[in-house]
């Protein structure tokens, strides 16, 4: 059932002393449809949320996956942001003129070709991008990073 749209119902009849019982009983008739209506809808597509004892939505009610565009502002209370499964970042290459813009330090992306041609995560350290290279495998003996600096070019685009 989803959420009752539309619905105007007179308070008329129910606004003064003197107003009618009897009048007021289609009104009220109409009030207690649309608000069977709206408790029916709850947790539905097309309904309302209802919210957990945390005040949350549950997971099981949200989407599995989302399309937002423009910026997504996280900002929990405890200053860290937990993710619990893989973070997808966009592939990139470094002639890339949006790497260019706004940039600010801690920026993180991944690169095809920013290694000398090859995969790596570019990190913006206020000034310049720097490489954090992918050395040995994951679940290899003696795991490492390291890292050096690249720089990004604009090309004018017609």
């Amino acid at each position: 059932m989803t959420f009752p749209t539309g619905t105007v119902i007179s308070t008329t009849n129910v606004e003064t002393v003197d107003a009618s019982p009897a009048l007021a009983r289609a009104d009220i008739y109409s009030l207690i449809v649309a608000f069977n209506q709206l408790v029916a809808s709850q947790n539905t597509a097309g309904g309302v949320s209802v919210l957990n004892g945390d005040g949350t939505v549950s997971s099981e009610y949200l989407p599995a996956n989302y399309v937002k565009t423009g910026d997504i502002a996280i900002q929990p209370s405890t200053k860290i942001v937990n993710i619990k499964d893989v973070l997808r970042l966009a592939q990139r290459v470094t002639a890339d003129n949006s790497l260019l813009t706004s940039s600010i330090a801690g920026d993180i992306i991944y690169l095809t070709d920013g290694d000398a041609g090859s995969p790596c995560l570019g990190v913006y350290n206020g000034s310049q991008w720097r490489v954090v290279r992918f050395m040995t495998a994951v679940g290899d003996v003696g795991a490492a990073l390291s890292s050096t600096a690249f720089t990004l070019t604009a090309t004018a685009v017609p």
